[in-house]
């Protein structure tokens, strides 16, 4: 295929999957604009928690099913007992047979040409699979861990076997992988074809704050834990960091949303509290982020070029966080054993030495040079005149 290539004779159905988390939700996003902005029919189907937060990126939302309660989400397992896969995977599998049923009659109407699915949602294969059209995997970052992976093949298996489709899973048509060359994992790879495509982020809508425009008293460090990770524990993590930097003479940016801002008293000299804004509009004027480890928070600093200390707290943060330290655009510690002495230290250690913004801004080039979403959605409906022939 070449960059440039005619579009499809007719507009085609694309139907998007994502779990009811919001940061799933941004991960496709630009690809979904990508496709749209071709001429093609793009509806985002995910439970009515989403539908709102769909229709603010201007996507057309397809709201499936019943809403769930917090405590049925997939993100209530980070604070369950026991295996956090298998419970993350469970509460995951339960999810996807909401959104499967509902899929399943909405597609009478809206016959998709090809189905695009985040990593953890599993309706949207099993759709494509009873259609017979090809199913796309839309990475957000590194491919999950094994112990993960295995317990969402399980799901995946009783899932399907609730819709009479006793045969395996067919494997993705195609991965639309994110990861520049130094954040790559070749022991995780997905067994499929690939598409590499340029991280875009979308943090959610924003607007550029009058304050980013002032002067800087110092280096700028932006401590953030995600959009989960508030919800469960994660502010101590943040107020803790905040007061740890504030005496240094830095500039400690945390932006909180209002329900949270009360629930943190971070009323010191050198720290800046902020309405909460997307990352992207922030990330450029960062010296620092601290941060969980999330996947699109690493690879929303590393695109322009910002040296990272990761705390990793689930799963595959700590995949996210071992890569910033290998490529050395960072540095990574255990949450649960760090002291404010360590967090002190690394962040020094990233401010001072000039290595770690070098390595930063060498992998941002390779993400510039990865083609962009329009090269990708060019490259699916390739991959639907193939599969149609």
């Amino acid at each position: 295929m070449t960059v440039g290539s005619p579009a499809p004779e007719r507009a085609l159905n694309i139907l998007v999957t994502t779990s009811p988390i919001l940061s799933h939700l941004w991960d496709v996003v630009p690809t979904a604009w990508a496709l749209r902005s071709r001429g093609h029919d793009v509806r985002v189907a995910s439970l009515p928690n989403l539908t709102n937060h769909v229709v603010e990126t201007s996507l057309t939302a397809m709201p499936v099913g019943r809403r769930l309660d917090p405590s049925e989400l997939p993100v209530a397992a980070f604070t369950e007992g026991g295996s956090l896969a298998t419970a993350f995977a469970q509460a995951n599998a339960r999810m996807s047979g909401l959104l499967a049923s509902g899929l399943l009659e909405a597609v009478e109407d809206f016959r998709p040409d090809l189905v695009l699915h985040e990593p953890v949602e599993l309706a949207g294969r099993l759709v494509a699979d009873r259609l017979g059209v090809p199913a796309v995997h839309q990475s957000w970052g590194p491919p999950v861990r094994p112990r993960l992976r295995r317990a969402l093949a399980e799901g995946e298996s009783r899932l399907r076997a609730r819709f009479g489709m006793t045969e395996p899973a067919r494997p993705p048509a195609l991965v639309l992988d994110v990861c520049p060359p130094a954040f790559q994992t070749p022991d995780l790879r997905i067994d499929a074809p690939h598409q590499s495509m340029r991280y875009v982020p979308y943090n959610g809508p924003g607007a550029m704050p009058d304050w980013l425009a002032e002067p800087r008293k110092g280096p700028r460090v932006c401590v953030t834990m995600g959009t989960v990770l508030p919800e469960n524990g994660g502010l101590a993590i943040v107020g803790r960091i905040a007061r740890a930097l504030a005496p240094l003479g830095m500039e400690v940016v945390v932006p909180l949303r209002p329900a949270h801002r009360e629930l943190v008293d971070l009323d010191l000299p050198g720290v800046r509290v902020v309405d909460w804004l997307p990352l992207k509009l922030l990330a450029d004027s960062l010296d620092v982020l601290v941060h969980q480890g999330g996947p699109g928070t690493a690879l929303t600093a590393l695109g322009f070029g910002v040296p990272q200390l990761a705390l990793p707290v689930f799963g595959d943060e700590h995949t996210n966080a071992m890569l910033l330290e290998r490529c050395g655009a960072g540095r990574k510690l255990d949450h649960a054993s760090m002291t404010d002495e360590d967090v002190v230290a690394a962040v020094r250690d990233l401010l001072e030495d000039p290595s770690y913004r070098q390595r930063a801004q060498d992998v941002a080039a390779q993400i510039a040079a990865q083609p962009s979403p329009s090269h990708a959605a060019e490259a699916l409906e390739d991959l639907v005149r193939a599969w149609n022939r």
